[in-house]
């Protein structure tokens, strides 16, 4: 059991550095720390430890509210990256637009009179 306290605050502590990440647009990271939160559950999974006993370690190291705190960072920064590119793709096609008609208009100047 202590085995898993331990591994519980390993990733409470991958989770914290996660949202750090995050909130400081580094990307670069973020793999890096997916991929050891990933190891941590996997080696968390091999160990014996009752629902129980998992849980109330949980609620002594506070993993959820961490947990519920990336998630919500995680949405927001989907939610400001979706805008950002409906706004390229907005002035994307604004800018096709203007271009086509541009070069369609211009037949005109190259017609002898």
């Amino acid at each position: 059991m202590k085995e898993l306290t331990q591994r519980l605050v390993q990733f409470k502590q991958v989770t914290i550095e996660l949202i750090r990440a995050l909130q400081q647009d580094e990307i670069y990271k973020l793999d890096d720390l997916l991929d050891s939160r990933q190891m941590l559950i996997e080696n968390m999974e091999k160990l014996q430890y009752t629902t129980e006993e998992f849980a109330s370690i949980c609620d002594e190291v506070d993993i959820l509210k961490v947990q519920h705190e990336l998630l919500e960072l995680m949405r927001a920064k989907k939610e400001s990256t979706k805008e950002e590119l409906n706004k390229i793709q907005i002035t994307k096609n604004a800018n096709n637009n203007y271009n086509k008609s541009f070069y369609v208009n211009s037949s005109m100047f190259n017609k002898q009179i």
